[in-house]
């Protein structure tokens, strides 16, 4: 695993540890997701509980391949070990909550995310409000809206790829 994808996996750690307790638990996706849903109003609603659930499904596909001890937790080695293998598996278990948060911040159901609807998901994960944005300028043209499909490429490359030049990936949950 090469430099650049290390500070992403390590960048992608610091997020999913959303209580900053140096682990990743299930409580983290439960506080994550519903910061998230919280921002949108969104916690009883179709895609809301769809959201909810990709996320637990994210959960339990990294829970399943990284916490090696059983504990319920998953410490940094760990998640980095095993986060090479989910990304192999990206379009069923990583991509599907992906999916679910576009479709989530694309309130008017038009294939479309605006800026700020996506900046308050990132937000919600995490990411500080500058780094949000930027995100979303590197991801879209100049139209001022991301489509899905350029979405799902930033967000399977920023698990996989290492070409520095892809800012648009690598720099999908602000800066490293």
């Amino acid at each position: 695993m090469g430099t650049l994808l290390d500070q992403k996996y390590e960048k992608l750690f610091s997020l999913l540890d959303a209580n900053a307790d140096g682990v990743i638990s299930q409580d983290d996706f439960e506080l994550m997701g519903g910061r998230v849903l919280a921002a949108f109003g969104e916690e009883q609603t179709a895609k809301g509980k769809k959201y909810a659930e990709e996320m637990m499904n994210y959960w339990r596909a990294l829970q399943e391949t990284a916490d090696a001890d059983g504990d319920g937790r998953i410490d940094k080695s760990e998640f980095q070990q095993a986060l090479h293998q989910l990304s192999a598996n990206f379009d069923t278990l990583i991509g599907p909550l992906y999916s679910a948060g576009f479709h989530l911040a694309d309130r008017d159901d038009d294939g479309l995310v605006g800026k700020d609807d996506f900046i308050t998901v990132l937000v919600g994960i995490g990411v500080p409000p500058g780094e949000a944005e930027a995100a979303f300028d590197r991801l879209t043209d100049q139209d001022g809206h991301l489509a899905k499909d350029r979405l799902m490429t930033a967000a399977a490359q920023y698990y996989g790829d290492e070409d520095p030049a892809n800012s648009a990936s690598h720099l999908l949950f602000g800066a490293l």
